[in-house]
């Protein structure tokens, strides 16, 4: 009987330890099911729709697109000045030349008529539109400016002479001939002397074109106040 309760006692032992590894492993299906069961924190895919950087190239203009755009857009606000500058630069032209050719044949009672005329030559010597850059001291609008206004005080001055060598006599013209030589010869030497201050600088020329319009210049009305009359 003894034997028979020792047996009852290791069959419940058995028993009882079944039932707990039976429910352990009911736990862990159950732990296991859960973890299966819960959705991960995983982020959606984006790749069929266009990031904000995609958009962004979409709209703008790639930067060399950009640039090439700037570019052009520069290069018609620049052409547009140039072109201005230079119709009113030509329109100056023609009316200086409607004035040199408006010089008259005879130096006979034509005196005022020529210093007239230069005074009329510096005023639209003065509309050039290199006028105001020069006199604010921009370089290349000085040497323009000094440039085109010696040229002119230049044909001014063929004018004159050819005028004067016409009405003079052989006497006076061959002693103003010689004058005349002696003259150039001072005018150039002087402006090489005011060029070479600068030699190798950028008021190299402007320098020389300075000194060759005042002294073309002051010569027009020596030759108009010494040889003609009123």
């Amino acid at each position: 009987m003894k034997t028979c309760k020792t047996c009852m006692a290791a069959i419940l032992l058995v028993i009882l330890l079944m039932g707990m590894s039976a429910c352990s492993n009911s736990s862990n299906e159950t732990t296991s099911s859960n973890n299966q069961t819960e959705p991960e924190n995983i982020e959606e895919s984006t790749d069929d729709a266009p990031t904000d950087n995609a958009s962004e190239n979409i709209a703008d203009p790639t930067p060399s697109d950009q640039n090439e755009s700037a570019e052009a857009a520069n290069n018609n606000n620049d052409s547009k000045p140039e072109n201005d500058i230079e119709e009113r630069r030509q329109e100056s032209l023609t009316t200086i030349q409607k004035e040199l050719d408006a010089l008259p044949d005879k130096i006979t009672g034509n005196k005022q008529v020529f210093l007239e005329g230069l005074d009329n030559l510096q005023k639209e010597l003065d509309t050039l539109p290199d006028k105001e850059g020069s006199d604010s001291g921009a370089t290349n609008a000085m040497k323009n400016y000094y440039g085109i206004s010696y040229e002119k005080y230049d044909e001014a001055l063929n004018a004159i002479y050819a005028t004067l060598k016409k009405d003079l006599s052989p006497e006076t013209m061959q002693d103003l001939q010689i004058k005349q030589l002696k003259w150039i010869d001072q005018k150039e030497a002087k402006a090489e002397e005011e060029r070479l201050k600068y030699n190798g600088g950028t008021f190299e020329n402007v320098a020389l074109y300075i000194s060759l319009y005042e002294s073309t210049k002051e010569r027009c009305y020596v030759l108009v106040n010494e040889y003609m009359t009123d």
